[in-house]
């Protein structure tokens, strides 16, 4: 009984330990974040984030861009570079602020990049007008707040000046590799009626998401504008 004694305590302290580390879930690495430090306000410019998990979860990148916007991706495999694209409204200096979230919630440290909107394209010459700063239900804002969610079908109208001559409205591409074009307007109002359900593996087009438009004047500057949305499709 004495020699079972010590041999039953050693297997229950080994067992505690084992459930113990079979709890632990450890954060995601401090992400690594890339891209364009000085620009052009009014300009979408790209970054590029990773971060690995130790415990191979999948995981997602939060950013906060300095300006007020805010933006979650969706989850992906732990070691997976993501882009991002975003743009400043006014000249400035900014502090791009992101981490790495694992399925099981953990966070990682915060990694951050200052960027310099030195020069300014204004975007009072292009600016998305609707979606913006509401809950849309097929197409009317029925409640007000910071951000956009958009459910069902929605027409996205742009404000522009009378120097553009052309708007193209793009969407993020599923492989995370840049834009796609899904409309283009050549004449006042600029508006895209936003009611066609995608390729998933093509664009992203529910959930979370951003809206880009590029508009163009007679001598083909560009002048942009870009919102981050949640995308209910019904």
């Amino acid at each position: 009984m004495r020699k079972i004694l010590p041999i039953f305590i050693a297997f229950a302290i080994a067992m505690s330990a084992i459930q113990i580390n079979a709890g632990t879930n450890n954060p995601p690495t401090k992400p690594v974040i890339n891209g364009p430090t000085e620009g052009e306000a009014g300009t979408t410019y790209t970054y590029t984030v990773v971060s690995t998990d130790p415990d191979g979860d999948k995981i997602r990148y939060c950013f906060d861009w300095g300006d007020g916007e805010t933006f979650c991706s969706d989850y992906m495999n732990s070691g997976q570079t993501f882009e991002a694209y975003h743009s400043w409204a006014e000249k400035g200096t900014y502090v791009i602020k992101v981490y790495a979230e694992d399925e099981n919630k953990a966070k990682s440290e915060t990694a951050t990049l200052q960027v310099k909107m030195p020069l300014t394209k204004t975007l009072s010459s292009l600016k998305i007008a609707k979606p913006r700063n509401g809950i849309y239900l097929f197409g009317i804002k029925v409640f007000p707040m910071i951000g956009q969610i958009v459910i069902g079908n929605v027409k996205v109208a742009v404000s522009a000046s009378s120097g553009i001559k052309r708007v193209d409205f793009l969407l993020p591409m599923a492989c995370g590799c840049g834009r796609e074009i899904m409309h283009t307007d050549s004449s006042p109002p600029f508006e895209w009626e936003w009611n066609q359900d995608y390729d998933d593996d093509e664009v992203v087009d529910e959930g979370f998401t951003q809206i880009t438009v590029k508009g163009y004047d007679a001598e083909w500057n560009e002048y942009s504008d870009t919102i981050t949305l949640f995308k209910v499709r019904i």
